[in-house]
């Protein structure tokens, strides 16, 4: 192949797909196997949340959470006439606001939301909006809460609730847990599956890292997994690099390509479209993909960091057992994963388990 054949091409926009006639000859090489085809890729593209965009959702969710706790647990200390705890807990407070302002001002950006309509929102001068709330001052901001928390104020975490309403007649009876008991009677070694120092990575960030694994198993280089997916190997190379956020036709493919299941990988791209999961998707599988996001582990590896059982995390995997959520929840941080959009996945196991079994007489459930 001489330096001016580039090869087949096929078009960018992931929902097509087909291939582009190059001519021999100088000019512009074609990239959309029509005008209106370009078109549609360049509005879903806009459409279409990038992994940063996905990031700042995902930070906004958990200081607003933060906030919340701590509001609360500042009402009771007023309560109980604890001022000093209350002061304390204030400067929380008002730390947690200004990741809480400046993340906003960032997701409108990402909308391409001009400064001066920021600026009017808040009252402010539009030259403080870029000033003092620019992009690398959010970007540094988003980066030093981890090194923050480590020094805030312990709040009595509570329940996570469910983000689906059980159905009538499912059983909310809390499910045991399997953990690792010592077997002189004495402590337990306390979890390190959320350290401080360990913080989870987004969903995009999990996606991309999963199918950069996949990619890595397989041995293809960059153009063969391009040539058997039947996807540019310019956009190949972005997904990859955690630039974009494939289609689930796009993700589908470079999965088969390097011999993936599929049934793995899709929980993990719902969570970076900021989809809720569907009921064909099951919670082993989503931990099996959240597995192959951290490169795979032992499970005596993933035992040390946990408190649970290398057999009980076997279980997990295959889908032997319903673990309890907080296991599920230690399981995902141990993997560098957030465990919040497994919620769903393991509320529709929970109804599942508690559902009557067909009669034998009657027709096979599809």
């Amino acid at each position: 192949m001489t330096p001016k054949d580039p090869g087949p091409a096929y078009c960018l926009n992931p929902g097509c797909g087909n291939p582009i006639g190059r001519n021999a000859g100088s000019g512009r090489p074609r990239h959309y196997c029509s005008d209106a085809c370009g078109r549609a890729y360049r509005r879903a593209r806009e459409k279409s949340p990038t992994p940063d965009a996905l990031a700042h959702s995902a930070f906004a969710a958990q200081v607003a959470d933060d906030l919340a706790r701590a509001v609360t647990h500042m009402l009771q200390l007023t309560r109980a006439q604890q001022p000093l705890a209350a002061l304390t807990l204030l400067r929380v407070v008002e730390g947690d606001l200004e990741d809480l302002k400046a993340v906003p001002i960032q997701q409108a950006r990402d909308q391409r939301q001009r400064n001066a309509d920021i600026a009017q929102c808040l009252g402010v001068p539009s030259e403080q909006i870029t000033r003092k709330l620019s992009a690398d001052a959010v970007r540094r901001r988003m980066d030093s809460r981890s090194l923050r928390t480590r020094t805030r104020v312990r709040l009595p975490r509570q329940a996570a609730p469910p983000t689906t309403t059980a159905p009538q007649g499912v059983s909310t009876a809390r499910i045991p847990s399997h953990r690792r008991t010592p077997a002189d009677g004495g402590e337990v070694t306390p979890s390190r599956a959320r350290d401080p120092d360990r913080h989870p990575c987004g969903p995009a960030a999990v996606l991309t890292r999963a199918l950069s694994h996949l990619q890595r198993l397989s041995g293809k280089p960059l153009r063969e997994l391009a040539d058997d997916s039947g996807v540019s190997a310019s956009y190949v190379s972005r997904v990859l690099s955690g630039e974009r956020c494939p289609s689930w036709k796009v993700a589908r493919l470079l999965t088969l390509a390097c011999a993936g299941d599929p049934a793995e990988i899709q929980p993990l791209w719902a969570a970076a479209r900021g989809q809720v999961p569907t009921q064909r998707q099951s919670l082993p599988a989503a931990l099996r993909g959240l597995h192959l996001a951290a490169a795979r582990p032992c499970t005596d590896e993933l035992g040390e960091h946990t408190r649970l059982t290398p057999h009980a995390i076997t279980g997990m995997f295959n889908g032997t057992a319903l673990p309890a959520w907080e296991d599920v929840e230690e399981l995902a941080h141990a993997l560098n994963a957030e465990a919040q959009p497994l919620r769903p996945l393991w509320n529709a196991a929970c109804a599942a388990l508690a559902a009557p079994l067909p009669s034998a007489a009657g027709p096979i459930p599809r």
